[in-house]
């Protein structure tokens, strides 16, 4: 009697302890104590694993960036527990992010197939699939929206591309977040929809209007995008700053163009391109000295872009400074003798300076070239060439 009793309180003992560690293993992972957490989740595993240690114990991995040991835990996970959804969820989302979208789709597929009819409600932790939350409680119910979309980001990748639109679509029934309209519009754009891709990109914006990657995108789709001023001072967008310059150069809004690319010249004293395009949307609005200096300032950067003298002898023309300006159109002529724009503008700039001779060869050069205007130049004031 006193044996059986002493194996009794073993046995309450032994489990106790066990459900201590996990315990202090899922509390410390909760507070992003891995360390710690793994220690416990070790101690919890080396006695009677059940299927919630091997699941805890694959997050942790994945918190430390070992994936193949996560998914050896999930596996163990349904192994044990063949209907655990969470871990077909976990199991897939490591498939997805190793290139191995077919596995990936099958565990998405057994999670959307099986979800309806299981204990979805149940409370776990999970690593945020979209990068955003790090670790944090959920119940898988109020995930299925994201099943879907990683679904169809892995059918994406396969190049299904009407099966992906289809889980794109559907996950919003489930819920409606930026990161959805991102995906969405990136597959909009790939198949050359690029109307709805702007579409969505705002509806996310309209969400979470400091979503980075909406903006990024937009920025890349829509020449007419007027980003939000705290967007220039985020480094991490300074890459975008010269796309935007030139977008809204295009757009003919100059005092914007000059206000990104000013920024860039912040971000980076040295961006060659940001002083050639902020030059040109400063010769836009008739601010010639300070364009020279841009061009300037380009050319002392790389001597040899022949296209910088064109602009700077341009900043005379407009000036009506034409002797320094045929110097500039000279000097770029005798690097590139195939632009009819500079030859035709260097002859305008001789007839300035009544040097009709040299203006009608360089009409003629540009005439050649396909230069419309020069042959109506040519009859005006070559009558005799």
């Amino acid at each position: 009697m006193k044996l059986l009793l002493s194996f009794s309180l073993l046995l309450i003992s032994f489990l106790l302890f066990s459900q201590d560690d996990f315990d202090l293993a899922r509390k410390h992972f909760g507070e992003n104590n891995i360390d710690s957490a793994r220690y416990y989740i070790n101690k919890s595993l080396r006695r009677k694993p059940q299927p919630d240690d091997y699941f805890l114990s694959g997050l942790i991995h994945e918190s430390e960036n070992k994936n193949l040991r996560a998914l050896a835990d999930y596996e163990a996970v349904v192994k044990v527990q063949p209907s655990n959804l969470e871990a077909y969820f976990q199991k897939g989302l490591i498939y997805y992010n190793s290139a191995s979208a077919e596995q990936a789709i099958e565990d998405f597929t057994f999670v959307i197939e099986n979800h309806e009819r299981s204990n979805t409600n149940a409370i776990y932790f999970a690593n945020d699939p979209f990068g955003k939350k790090g670790t944090f409680v959920t119940t898988l119910q109020s995930m299925v929206g994201s099943v879907y979309q990683y679904r169809g980001m892995a059918y994406q990748k396969l190049g299904k591309d009407e099966k992906a639109l289809a889980d794109f679509n559907k996950s919003f029934e489930f819920d409606t977040l930026a990161d959805f309209y991102v995906n969405r519009s990136q597959l909009y754009t790939k198949t050359e929809r690029e109307s709805l891709a702007i579409d969505d990109l705002k509806k996310a914006l309209e969400i979470e209007p400091q979503n980075y990657l909406a903006w990024y995108n937009l920025a890349l789709l829509d020449e007419k995008a007027l980003l939000p001023n705290y967007l220039l001072d985020d480094e991490k967008f300074s890459p975008m700053l010269n796309l935007l310059g030139a977008n809204a150069y295009e757009s003919g809004q100059y005092a914007m163009a000059t206000q990104y690319l000013t920024k860039a010249i912040e971000n980076n004293p040295d961006e060659e391109l940001a002083y050639l395009n902020r030059g040109k949307s400063l010769l836009k609005t008739k601010a010639y000295k300070q364009a020279r200096a841009d061009f300037l300032k380009a050319l002392q950067l790389n001597n040899s872009n022949a296209e910088v003298f064109f602009l700077i002898g341009n900043s005379f023309f407009y000036e009506e400074n034409f002797e320094d300006a045929i110097g500039f159109y000279e000097r770029y002529l005798s690097v590139d003798q195939g632009y009819k724009n500079v030859w035709y503008n260097a002859a305008m700039a001789y007839l300035s300076t009544e040097k009709e001779d040299r203006a009608c060869e360089c009409l003629k050069k540009s005439d050649r070239l396909g230069m419309e205007e020069a042959s109506v130049q040519i009859k005006k004031y070559c009558k005799t060439q």
